[in-house]
């Protein structure tokens, strides 16, 4: 699916308020749908498509049908359980079958929003980020796949005194890094694995664009924080991490590294979308595995966080 790309409009599941884990301060972060990369981990699974997605909760459903007549689009029907299953091809994200929903069982993710909407909503906070040295943070799903809407609502800020971060898996043109790059303060850069045939095998895509825009972005000192993914058997290995602190220590601008370990939050969020979830038999980390991990990352000399 191509990305969305409408400087007036954006597409977003929410703006999540008081975060502390995308970068300093206390932040604002508006979560943009639309992702190029499948990452078998994913803890927001809707945000991978750069629409409006219908989630069902069956533990809420009543099975009484209002929501099948409901439906404009006949985008949903019963399964041999006597459960909803939606067709996402047909489903085009109007609302109306939420709406008439009696048990609040569906729900919609992701809404057409504008440059000023957006600018207003996180401007409502503005006395946290300046007690705090705060901001807002650009994140998803993939924010530069809605590069020139994101530019306008940093724009904006910048404009207002606010300090603005973009978390980015960097999988883009690097065009679209140009358009935002003027009005970004902090880059929050995901680096998911060293080698490229596990690269595509944990997300669907190689890595060689992602180095090379993290190269570009240190080679125009922009100050980032270097976020390893860590899952458990997949891209843990002393080799693989030793392979991805090298491509950090080449970048004159890395701030620090925070790793972030694998969690199972989003694995509800997978059956409300009618989804499989490839992971189910991976578990957390033990603390003992983690302090190791910690460790090798610190002996690089790097200010090395867990979480962000």
């Amino acid at each position: 699916m191509l990305p969305m790309y409408n400087p007036a409009r954006g597409l977003i599941s929410t703006v999540q308020k008081y975060s502390t884990k995308d970068g300093p301060g206390i932040r604002d972060t508006v979560f943009f749908k639309g992702c190029p990369l499948g990452c078998l981990w994913c803890s927001n699974p809707e945000l991978i498509r750069p629409v409006p997605d219908l989630l069902y909760s069956r533990e809420k459903c009543a099975h009484c049908g209002t929501c099948l007549s409901a439906s404009p689009k006949e985008a949903l029907s019963f399964d041999e359980a006597g459960y909803v299953w939606v067709d996402h091809l047909k489903c085009d994200g109007c609302g109306v079958c939420v709406d008439a929903c009696p048990n609040s069982a569906l729900e919609i993710a992701g809404k057409f929003v504008t440059v000023e909407e957006v600018t207003k909503e996180v401007l409502k906070d503005r006395v946290f980020y300046q007690t705090s040295n705060g901001g807002v943070t650009f994140s998803g799903g993939e924010p530069l796949w809605q590069a020139g809407f994101v530019a306008q609502v940093a724009r904006n800020l910048k404009n207002e005194g606010i300090h603005t971060a973009l978390d980015t898996a960097g999988h883009v043109g690097w065009c679209r890094f140009e358009e935002v790059l003027p009005y970004i303060d902090l880059v929050l850069y995901d680096i998911k694995a060293a080698d490229h045939n596990l690269h595509r095998q944990l997300t669907g895509q190689e890595n060689d664009v992602i180095v090379m825009n993290a190269q570009l972005l240190a080679q125009h000192g922009m100050p980032m924080h270097v976020r390893l993914v860590l899952i458990p058997g997949l891209n843990d290995s002393d080799e693989e991490i030793k392979g991805r602190m090298q491509i950090v220590s080449e970048l004159d601008t890395v701030q620090q590294v925070d790793l972030l370990p694998y969690h199972r939050y989003g694995i509800g969020k997978y059956a409300r979308l009618g989804l499989d979830y490839s992971l189910m038999e991976v578990q957390e980390y033990s603390e003992e595995r983690l302090a190791e991990i910690e460790a090798l990352v610190r002996s690089y000399g790097i200010k090395t966080t867990i979480g962000g």
